[in-house]
């Protein structure tokens, strides 16, 4: 059974294409959890285990480009 985990809301959307940094930072909260588990790489431990780590450098990379995406939607209305 899949969980809804609903959508960010329509003002939360508004106010972060306008540039408010609250409602980016908000956006990038709600989908951390999802970026986190992309960017899981193996990592050997010097004893042989194999441990799975979140690669902090992609994330970051997906946090900017999420940012400049953000910043260049356009909501259009019909």
């Amino acid at each position: 059974m899949k969980k809804n985990y609903g959508y960010p809301s329509y003002n939360l959307i508004c106010k972060a294409t306008s540039g408010d940094e609250k409602a980016i930072r908000e956006i990038l909260d709600f989908y951390n959890a999802y970026i986190s588990k992309v960017c899981l790489r193996p990592c050997y431990h010097a004893n042989g285990a194999l441990l799975m780590q979140v690669d902090e450098e992609l994330k970051g990379e997906i946090h900017a480009e999420m940012m400049k995406a953000i910043l260049k939607f356009e909501i259009r209305v019909k």
